[in-house]
């Protein structure tokens, strides 16, 4: 069996793999290539062609759009009049800059040349084919393709003609705006005038403009009260003989959105906005002072996403702004108030589309404007009859009417069993988070059903969803899979919060005609979000990947297939960057304070509930997370349980002599934090311990750290979903042990790998009468080592082990002892100084001149006072590191060189006592057992005063040690450097779900998923848990990893209002599946005794990551939540509950951001090409 010979997880008898599984010949960011096919060409078309190619490697993108220019509805539409209803500056992407808008309210015209320009800067025409219709698309189930046919000109005949096209992702990037329909009048095409349509006008080569020239002598009717009929009654007007505008209707207008704000920012006089143009001179300064433009833009957005509360039913800014609009509006029909009586409504402003409609109130009362709220009966063959049998003649109608709203598509798409999507959307459209439709997999789309806004921006709110699809793309391709589909129950859940939401709390649902009702006044609302844009945002944010289905791409049954051979392409080519984690946007520092919590009160989708978090150890990784944990969940609770007497874990708990970290001291820190004042190559004990506690002390974690608290039992209490704890300290008044207790939502072990260190079974150990000491619990306090070494100068000192601990202890002691005696019952390889010969390089040194391991005050001030050389320093150890991958894998050439060269090396060192070299160099591969560099220890082998002894040990004996040939070694002092417990067998009991044993389940080895989590145990994640630990590569950014792995399932919990989550059992199957076929390729399976193994020489290894670094790293970048089993926290079967009241908390208190996607790290500005 693959693994050396164990079975990790029991098989039931009745279930059996036809073959074994076998890893795929990829690398885990090797990305299959994916085709992405978008409909569309508009806002979210164009917002398509930056995305995805920025961010999916190995994309392939079609734009089919049916125009013949990009801009959507802003092609389509060219009616007298038309513009932007909200001020320029919000209408255009987050990540544009246009400062030279030459109004507030943007022409029509100048929105199609702003969006050319974005098509051109990111060369987008690459991607978008113009007059390609997409008129039929459908899903072949088999291959998880989208076959769509489009409809265009030939080429070179321009005859129409129709192709086919295949993609994997389907993106419908039509818009809700796009599908304008004649309305239903008797006799409207009997009309011998012109005949219009607000959403068909086109002029041509003119303008509308010059279009309008020919009318100035005519008698023109605009039919329609929306927001095109607003428009262009203003435009039109001045321009014509005589105008009526029949509306069936009332609406509500209000004041231009922002009239006032705009002056005040401008510095102008409150209510002079002139024609509602900007000046020369207030474009120059948007032009040439960033931060004037940048505060205008931020301070309008922050305005616009403060008006939310005015749609909900009854509320005081409700009522407020009716106030206002119907003051408004009287005011500026007083030259002929009956108007007003059949114009302003009855029903609530934003129950239809409220519409700022700068002029039309004013050109309702020119004289050559008349208003007819009379119905219209028919339309004769020289203009309008209405129910009342006037005849209105006419010369010229124009229908601005609307569009179809209904979401009934002029051309079929066919899911899954060909679902038609029609069919599906009968009676009304339904969605999930109004981007996905269950039975219609890998298709996508913006502004679908239920997509739109009546409140606040739309472009931020649509670029969401645009990433939305990006980042299901993505995971398509990242984790192999040929299909996701969302779940029928997870839009059911949406279709019943929109169902809640809608008609008890806004507006929108009340009695008026209204295109979010498709057109009519009552009815189910399928054109609105049912919450606010920023609600929305967030709510797009962090998709839910476990209310989705899937298929695998590959003929495989292993969910973590996509892990690959264990590399990253760069690794494997050794070419590109092999420390990208210390660049942006990898690289994450934290701030060193964190914002006040605020206080819980009604339930926005943002207000999160409190979490508390219970961590166990305060090393490395429990450092980590007291900075993390803070930074990325807000309204955390956060203890920190360390049992020694100071932070730092295995640095506190090791103090033996020599020790210190085998590799660059400059590497072995966080990725975020930058000590440059390493006083050597390879950083002491004491001098990392000093370091962590400068890191406890920048981030302020004593608020969070309990030092000697010893979590001595944790148990997962079911019907609360909580972890209760039991803790020793010693009582705050009599320093007597006494045990408290502790509860929380999650806990995490932070214990590490390397924290239970054991004395070696070795028969009379205990009877030895000299000093007995263990490497791990060597503890010289209030002395040095140096100075406990003092006393054994002329002293016999035995040391047992040849591990890495072994190898430090006998060069630092050999020097300071009388005699020295290394136990050594194997053998091992001991390498050159990890990266010295990149060191000397770097610091312009000749090689080999070490200078003792030491950086000389010279280099340290450089460091200090050079960043850019610091940096790369870093970068480039890193690099390096991480390119040594490759000698882990059985037979490759890199392992052949390598085992050579140390081969080499260590010969030449103990050439002094050859005999020592047949003891100590193995005939197993390099990195079989940890490879240890060990400076100085071949060295001290060879001094006068100290002797190697590979013979086996059969006892110790009151005054030394007695080997297996008989032979008695009186020693004085024993020093046993015989590692760790490493078999996951705790101390103490953690019992989950059902009062299982972590020990039982970890038997007869440990298992996980990923690393970080296992089944029976929920909300609880692990650092440095089972196979978590590396034989190659840097380790400090994969344990950064792991705790962000639990970061962000935390923040999870919380924003989705679990109550628990609980990996799979057949996701911890698969990656202990995966273990067991990727190790036989390394040298890790091997015959050599390793930790890796539990100490064993054969066994299942549960030591190691089963990759690379980089791999790791990757695999835990992006969590796979469906992989996980839930229970919501609140007493609701509805898995979107967490969407909350429809705002955000600082919309409902007006108070903070109202704006924040305009800055890091939500704005995310792409690359010019």
């Amino acid at each position: 069996m693959p693994g050396g010979g164990f079975s990790r997880v029991p098989v039931p008898q009745e279930t059996s793999s036809p073959e074994p599984y076998t890893l795929g010949d990829f690398c885990i960011d090797e990305y299959r290539p994916i085709k992405v096919i978008v409909i569309g060409a508009g806002f979210s078309g164009i917002a398509a062609g930056i995305r995805f190619p920025q961010k999916v490697p190995n994309v392939e993108l079609v734009i089919y759009e049916k125009g013949a220019r990009i801009g959507g509805t802003w092609h389509n539409n060219n009616y007298p009049g038309l513009a932007c209803d909200v001020p320029s500056h919000s209408y255009q992407y987050t990540f544009e800059e246009k400062k030279d808008w030459s109004s507030f309210y943007a022409s029509g015209p100048e929105i199609r040349e702003h969006l050319q320009e974005v098509v051109d800067k990111y060369k987008l025409m690459r991607y978008i084919r113009l007059q390609h219709e997409v008129v039929h698309a459908e899903y072949d189930e088999p291959t998880g393709k989208w076959h769509v046919r489009v409809r265009r000109p030939n080429p070179e005949t321009g005859a129409l003609e129709e192709i086919e096209d295949t993609g994997n992702v389907l993106l419908a990037a039509f818009g809700l705006l796009s599908r304008w329909k004649w309305p239903d009048i008797s006799g409207l095409h009997d009309f011998k005038g012109e005949l219009l349509h607000s959403a068909g006008f086109e002029p041509g080569p003119k303008t509308w403009q010059e279009v309008a020239e020919a009318w100035k002598d005519k008698r023109v009717g605009v039919i329609g009260l929306g927001s095109s009929a607003i428009q262009i009654v203003a435009a039109i007007q001045p321009r014509v003989k005589k105008l009526e505008n029949f509306g069936r209707g009332k609406t509500w207008l209000a004041q231009p959105f922002g009239q006032d704000l705009v002056a005040r920012l401008l510095g102008r006089e409150p209510g002079a906005v002139g024609d509602y143009r900007y000046t020369p001179e207030e474009i120059e300064r948007f032009k040439n002072e960033p931060d004037f433009f940048w505060n205008f833009r931020y301070t309008l957005d922050t305005e616009f996403n403060s008006s939310y509360s005015w749609t909900i039913k009854d509320t005081p800014l409700q009522l407020q702004v009716q106030q206002e609009c119907r003051k408004n509006m009287e005011e500026k029909l007083a030259k002929k108030p009956w108007i007003a009586e059949h114009l302003i409504p009855d029903f609530p402003v934003a129950c239809r589309r409220l519409t700022p409609g700068p002029g039309y109130l004013e050109a309702l009362c020119e004289d050559n404007t008349d208003f007819v709220p009379t119905p219209i009966k028919r339309v004769t063959e020289n203009g309008i009859e209405t129910v009342d049998g006037k005849v209105h003649e006419l010369d010229v109608i124009i229908c601005a009417t609307g569009y179809d709203t209904s979401f009934q598509l002029p051309f079929k798409i066919l899911g899954r069993g060909g679902l038609d999507i029609n069919e599906k959307w009968k009676p009304h459209a339904v969605s999930y988070l109004s981007v996905a439709v269950d039975g219609f997999p890998n298709m996508f789309i913006p502004l679908g059903p239920n997509g739109a806004l009546a409140s606040g921006l739309l472009t931020p709110l649509m670029e969401a969803q645009l990433m939305y699809a990006v980042q299901a793309t993505a995971k398509l391709q990242r984790d192999r899979l040929k299909s996701m589909d969302v779940k029928p129950e997870a839009v059911r859940d949406f279709d019943q919060y929109i169902d809640v939401r809608i008609p008890l709390f806004t507006v929108f649902s009340e009695k008026c005609r209204s295109w979010y009702k498709v057109g009519k006044e009552e009815g189910r609302v399928v054109g609105l979000w049912p919450g606010s844009t920023l609600q929305g945002i967030k709510a797009l944010m962090h998709p839910r990947w476990e209310d989705f289905n899937y298929e695998l791409a590959d003929p495989v049954q292993n969910r973590l297939h996509w892990l690959g051979d264990g590399q990253t392409v760069n690794e494997k080519t050794l070419s590109g960057d092999r420390a990208w984690y210390l660049h942006a946007p990898f690289l994450d520092v934290p701030p060193t304070h964190h914002a006040p919590l605020y206080s819980i009160g009604d339930f926005c989708i943002d207000e999160y509930r409190p979490i508390k978090v219970i961590v166990i150890g305060a090393g490395f990784s429990g450092i980590t997370a007291g900075i993390r944990f803070p930074q990325k969940v807000p309204n955390i609770e956060l203890v920190i349980y360390e049992k020694g007497a100071r932070i730092g874990g295995t640095w506190h708990f090791n103090n033996y002599p020599g020790l210190a970290c085998d590799i660059p001291s400059h590497t072995y820190q966080h990725t975020f934090t930058e000590k440059k004042d390493w006083s050597s190559f390879y950083a002491s004990g004491s001098e990392i311990r000093e370091h962590l506690q400068e890191v406890v002390d920048k981030y302020k974690l004593m608020r969070y750290i309990r030092l000697q608290r010893e979590v001595v039992h944790a148990e997962y209490d079911e019907p609360i979903g909580k972890w209760h704890v039991r803790v020793h300290r010693p009582n705050p008044d009599t320093g007597a042990l006494e045990e408290i207790e502790d509860s929380a939502d999650v806990l995490m072990s932070a214990m590490g790998l390397l924290s239970r260190w054991k004395w070696p079974d070795i028969d009379g150990l205990k009877v030895f009468k000299g000093e007995l000491h263990h490497s791990a619990g060597f503890e010289p306090t209030p002395k040095s080592w140096e100075e406990v070494a003092e006393s054994w100068k002329d002293k016999k000192v035995g040391v047992i082990g040849v591990g890495s601990s072994a190898i430090q202890i006998v060069p630092a002691l050999q020097p300071k002892v009388g005699k020295l005696v290394n136990f050594s019952r194997g053998k091992t390889w001991i390498s050159q100084s990890f990266g010295e010969d990149i060191i000397l390089k770097l610091l312009g040194r000749e090689p080999g001149d070490t200078n003792n391991y030491e950086f000389t005050s010279e280099e340290k001030e450089r460091f200090k006072n050079d960043p850019e050389f610091f940096h790369n320093f870093r970068q480039a150890i890193e690099h390096e590191f991480n390119g040594t991958y490759p000698w882990t894998i059985r037979g490759s050439p890199l392992q052949i060189k390598v085992q050579q060269d140390c081969r080499k090396a260590m010969a030449e060192k103990l050439a002094k006592i050859p005999h020592i070299a047949q003891h100590l160099i193995p005939d197993f591969p390099v990195a079989c057992r940890r490879l240890t560099p060990g400076p100085g220890y071949l060295e001290a082998l060879c001094a006068d005063n100290a002797d190697l002894v590979p013979v086996p040990i059969k006892r110790v004996y009151e005054g030394g040690i007695e080997t297996e040939d008989g032979q008695q070694h009186d020693l004085d002092v024993i020093i046993c450097a015989t590692g760790y417990d490493t078999s996951f067998q705790l101390p103490f009991k953690i019992l989950g779900r059902g009062g299982l044993d972590i020990n039982e389940r970890w038997r007869p080895h440990a298992v996980s998923y990923l690393t970080v989590a296992v089944d029976g145990f929920p909300n609880m994640f692990m650092s440095l848990g089972p196979n978590s630990a590396l034989a190659s590569g840097m380790f400090t950014p994969f344990a950064e990893q792991q705790v962000m792995y639990a970061a962000q399932a935390i923040a999870k919990l919380q924003r989705d209002r679990y109550k628990s989550m609980e990996i799979k059992a057949e996701a911890v199957r698969d990656f202990d599946e995966y273990i067991e076929a990727y190790f036989p390729k390394t040298v890790f399976s091997q015959n050599c005794r390793s930790w890796y193994k539990l100490g064993k020489v054969d066994g299942p290894i549960v030591g190691l990551w089963p990759g690379s670094t980089l791999q790791g790293m990757k695999a835990l970048q992006h969590p796979r939540w469906e992989d996980y089993n839930y229970e919501l926290a609140d007493s609701v079967q509805n898995r979107l509950h967490w969407l909350g009241d429809g705002q955000t908390y600082n919309e409902k208190t007006l108070t903070g951001d109202r704006a924040w996607y305009l800055r890091a790290p939500f704005l995310d500005i792409p690359p010019g090409e």
